[in-house]
């Protein structure tokens, strides 16, 4: 029985093995089947030579002289460069080795000895076999189309390659299908579509995508079969899918299409990533969440002082290059010192909260930020607004507030919770800072509570 890897170069299998003339009858025998092989008679040296050449394949004899079978493999599956290669360990029944613990210490095979050769044989390339599948059928494919473009003898190329590319598709790790392309019914599907979808190969053969209800989203199908029409190929198209018992999953499929015996087909190749999707859309809302947190108040919901320090910059620096006005208003809640004094702490938040609300319903524009400036003082940032316009704001947000009618028994400007408010407004220019314009806005604020509170002052800042 001959066999030759897919690779381009031959795969390396390494033999460690404490008797020499084991070693002499498995080398030529595995060289002989196309196989480049290596050797160590300790199981120090065969670590040693795992890490240097990272072969396809290990064959592991279980009784050697300074480490058992378990030692080494325990060893070869810690470290991240050799945990993946097959091991197919080799003991005689007299070994006293346990092959289930073997396999739950991550050999791939247990060969008991005197084996077959046939038999080790298949064994050692079964290991092999998943990942050179899928590289033969791709590299089958391109030979079919190479063959058809050179020849127009489609028919022909296809029956001499259908054995091999039957074997490489049943083989595949990946679901696959092949579907007419002139009705959409399935040909041949392998057995882990079987598997992801729930289906049975004849509840599949001869019915469309459409009649199984694969498709969660009639448009993904109608975008997909434009793209064929397009380029003949797709690569990496993600859509959803329906199972057999109705769960939605996410997949990225890769399409081709080849003629099959005369008939305009699709080859089809997907990859699950239902998972991924769903870790990545939970990233996404907790950073999502993680930005909310770092750029809001948790008590009233408006923007924090932070994101009130980086808005007033970047407004600055915008408004700086365009040319337009800015203006801020600064409003502090008249005596809520008191307030807290005498309805309490928690009454003083729901009042806080109630405020905060009233001055955002004031504003109208997107792009006008309200933020929680300190404890009980609010600033508004209003970007191309001037001071006319930034004034008569600040009145509707006061009159806002006094409609909300909050009790305030210790106030000395009114019955209810009020506002003073301080504003500035000017053209930013370059040289110029916005904590200028902060402080304009502070002495309004200042002046507003001078003259009784419950009103609001304007400044225009001309730089």
């Amino acid at each position: 029985m001959n066999s030759h890897p897919v690779n381009a170069s031959p795969e390396q299998i390494l033999i460690v093995e404490p008797k020499a003339d084991a070693i002499d009858l498995l080398t030529p025998l595995l060289k002989q089947h196309g196989f480049q092989v290596q050797s160590a008679f300790t199981g120090q040296r065969a670590l040693v030579l795992a890490q240097m050449e990272l072969p396809n394949a290990i064959l592991l004899d279980f009784e050697m002289p300074d480490l058992n079978g378990y030692r080494i493999c325990e060893r070869l599956k810690a470290s991240p460069q050799t945990r993946d290669i097959p091991i197919l360990l080799l003991g005689t029944e007299q070994s006293g080795w346990d092959k289930v613990k073997a396999f739950k210490m991550g050999c791939a095979d247990c060969i008991t000895k005197p084996f077959e050769v046939e038999e080790m044989l298949a064994r050692i390339q079964n290991q092999l076999r998943a990942y050179s599948a899928l590289k033969l059928l791709f590299a089958q494919n391109q030979m079919l189309v190479e063959e058809i473009r050179k020849r127009q003898e489609v028919e022909q190329a296809l029956r001499l390659s259908e054995e091999k590319f039957s074997k490489a598709f049943r083989c595949c790790p990946n679901p696959m299908t092949i579907t007419r392309l002139s009705d959409g019914t399935h040909i041949e599907i392998n057995e882990t579509f079987c598997e992801l979808t729930g289906y049975i190969p004849e509840e599949v053969v001869g019915r469309s995508a459409q009649e199984l209800n694969l498709w969660v989203k009639g448009q993904d199908r109608d975008r997909l079969f434009k793209l064929l029409e397009q380029s003949g190929v797709v690569r990496n198209y993600e859509f959803a899918f329906r199972t057999k018992y109705g769960a939605e999953r996410m997949a990225l499929l890769s399409a081709e299409i080849i003629n099959l015996r005369g008939e305009n087909c699709l080859l089809a190749l997907s990859h699950d990533i239902t998972e991924r999707v769903k870790a990545e859309e939970a990233l996404q809302q907790a950073n999502q969440k993680l930005q909310r947190l770092a750029t809001v108040d948790s008590l009233t919901q408006v923007a924090n002082r932070l994101h009130f320090d980086q808005s007033l910059r970047d407004e600055w620096c915008r408004l700086t290059k365009e040319g337009l006005p800015i203006a801020l208003i600064l409003c502090d809640v008249d005596y809520f010192k008191f307030y807290n004094d005498t309805y309490g702490h928690q009454a003083g938040d729901a009042c806080l909260q109630k405020v905060a609300r009233a001055i955002c319903r004031a504003l109208k524009a997107p792009n006008h930020l309200a933020a929680r400036y300190g404890g009980e003082e609010f600033a508004i940032i209003l970007p191309a607004i001037a001071g006319d316009e930034a004034f008569q704001i600040a009145e509707t947000i006061r009159l806002e507030i006094e409609r909300l009618q909050i009790p305030h028994g210790k106030s000395l400007a009114s019955e209810f919770v009020t506002l003073s408010l301080g504003v500035a407004s000017t053209v930013p220019k370059d040289g110029f800072s916005p904590e200028v314009l902060i402080g304009v806005a502070d002495l309004a604020l200042y002046e507003a509570k001078n003259q009784g509170r419950n009103c609001a002052i304007a400044e225009t800042y001309l730089n």
